[in-house]
């Protein structure tokens, strides 16, 4: 394999361990580490923020209502290009809250990276859920 190729290879594996890393997550300064400062992310419910610290208080509150989350990734396309990587996941989200709902959701994300320094930083996330809530999740390719 030329070495473009296995770098190209590794980049991939880096996002899509980052964005596994993030769905683990159940505080903001896990959720974000990855994060660049300047980073524009939207949200399931109406909620759009730039930079770090809007999420970081974002997500503190709304996982401080959490008992459990627990995230499975169900589809994963990755691209990567340069310096510039996009990783589109389809997430199946149960999340117990304290006061004992139970909510199951799926997600559609996108999160795009940009190499700086070095390092990949997420520069724009976008989440939502489909409308209808009846979606199986599954990706119709032509």
């Amino acid at each position: 394999m030329p070495d473009a190729h296995r770098s190209q290879a590794r980049d991939k594996e880096t996002l899509v361990s980052i964005v596994k890393e993030m769905t683990e997550s159940m505080t903001g300064a896990q959720s974000t580490r990855h994060w660049a400062d300047d980073a524009l992310w939207f949200d399931i419910p109406p909620f759009a923020s730039r930079g770090v610290q809007p999420a970081l208080k974002f997500f503190d509150r709304v996982f401080g209502g959490f008992q459990s989350c627990k995230v499975d990734i169900l589809e994963t396309d990755v691209v990567v290009n340069g310096d510039m990587g996009l990783v589109c996941t389809i997430q199946k989200v149960n999340v117990v809250l304290k006061t004992g709902d139970a909510k199951r959701l799926v997600v559609r994300e996108t999160d795009c990276f940009e190499r700086r320094n070095g390092e990949w930083k997420l520069i724009h996330q976008h989440a939502s859920v489909p409308a209808g809530g009846d979606w199986d999740g599954k990706v119709t390719a032509a």
